[in-house]
């Protein structure tokens, strides 16, 4: 699949774009539980191809955000995450003429029996691989097994990495103001998780950058979720 975005830039989005459009987010979480289910690709697909339409990823606190999508017309919706069983299933979602902002649906995921926790395969420090980096940015091309080249992480093998800060997708303006407040002295750790074994991952790996900041828990999960059947064929 090509690379479709700068690791900076907007996340969710359209492959292809419709006439009646409503925004659509959600969490991603275990079901049963309030737990957060990170780094889950997110995919609405063609039923008729399987070509992706739209795909978002979900942050330490499985939000994800497709953007603008279009309304009235049956997905297939593909759930996928590390340790976790495969959602498939049609669905149509409905347009809302009283709803003035974004439309939510929320998606839970049962664990596979033999699940462990969530850990990152490698951890580095930013004084050991780029002593002599200032900025944030003066690390990126350091990090051992990793590409970067035209605003792109790629693997060795040339598929797609994201980068997140202490567990958040960064858009662009937020990029901006953190690469203005913080220092390549002010990363903690580099933490790469593999998630090459996930079925059919928006991402190959993820490389969290833990930065020591006040880290963004606006949208963190703080109340019980329930799915949202009414989307569902």
């Amino acid at each position: 699949m090509k690379k479709l975005i700068l690791f900076f830039l907007f996340l969710g989005g359209a492959i292809c774009a419709g006439a009646r459009e409503q925004w659509v987010t959600g969490h991603v979480f275990i079901r049963g539980t309030m737990q957060a289910m990170p780094f889950a690709s997110v995919w609405l697909l063609d039923p008729q191809t399987g070509e992706p339409e739209y795909a978002a990823f979900t942050s330490v606190n499985g939000w994800y955000d497709f953007g603008n999508v279009e309304m009235d017309r049956v997905y297939l919706l593909k759930v996928t995450a590390p340790g976790c069983e495969t959602v498939t299933k049609k669905i149509k979602p409905r347009y809302d003429a009283t709803v003035r902002l974004n439309r939510t649906y929320n998606i839970a995921l049962e664990r596979t029996p033999d699940a462990g926790m969530l850990m990152p395969v490698a951890m580095y420090v930013p004084a050991e691989i780029a002593p002599d980096a200032v900025t944030i940015e003066d690390v990126y091309g350091h990090i051992p097994g990793i590409v970067y080249e035209d605003g792109f992480f790629t693997d060795e093998n040339g598929a797609n990495v994201r980068i997140l800060f202490n567990g958040y997708i960064m858009y662009s303006a937020e990029y901006e103001k953190l690469c203005e407040l913080a220092t390549a002295k002010n990363i903690v750790s580099i933490d790469y998780y593999d998630l090459s074994d996930t079925d059919s991952p928006y991402y190959t790996g993820v490389l969290d950058f833990r930065i020591n900041i006040p880290g963004n828990d606006a949208l963190a999960i703080t109340e019980p979720l329930m799915e949202n059947p009414s989307w569902d064929i």
